[in-house]
């Protein structure tokens, strides 16, 4: 009779072994890649500055007919941002330094009223401020 030899289907020791560390390399890989993730989330920006705190210069906030202002009163000039886009520098005019112009946009300041004018166009008035 043929002694038959029993064959086992579990891996040995040795590829059990190799397939554990693999599996807990990997898991340990995950675990660290989201420990990772949830700390970059977790961190918190670093909070810009006020406006108007420590600055000499604040800026103020005007609508006039649909057009955005964002306007920094600098003594002798007005810096104006228009919708969003960069500021640009109106030099004061006249006596008074209440008005600001660079020949195109204009920026009057009467009385606490604030008016806006571009070209030749009739000033529209602005509110907030």
């Amino acid at each position: 009779m043929r002694a038959t030899q029993q064959m086992s289907i579990t891996p040995s020791n040795d590829v059990a072994d190799v397939v554990r560390g693999k599996a807990q390399r990997v898991l340990c890989s995950i675990v660290g890649t989201f420990a990772i993730w949830t700390l970059v989330a977790c961190q918190n920006p670093t909070p810009s500055p006020s406006i108007g705190v420590g600055n000499p210069y604040p800026v103020s906030s005007y609508v006039c007919d649909g057009t955005r202002l964002a306007v920094r009163l600098m003594g002798e000039s007005a810096s104006v941002s228009v919708d969003g886009a960069a500021a640009i520098d109106l030099p004061a005019i006249g006596k008074s330094g209440t008005t600001f112009s660079n020949g195109r946009q204009t920026m009057t300041i009467d009385q606490g009223r604030t008016s806006w004018a571009v070209g030749r166009a009739a000033p529209v008035s602005c509110t907030g401020g």
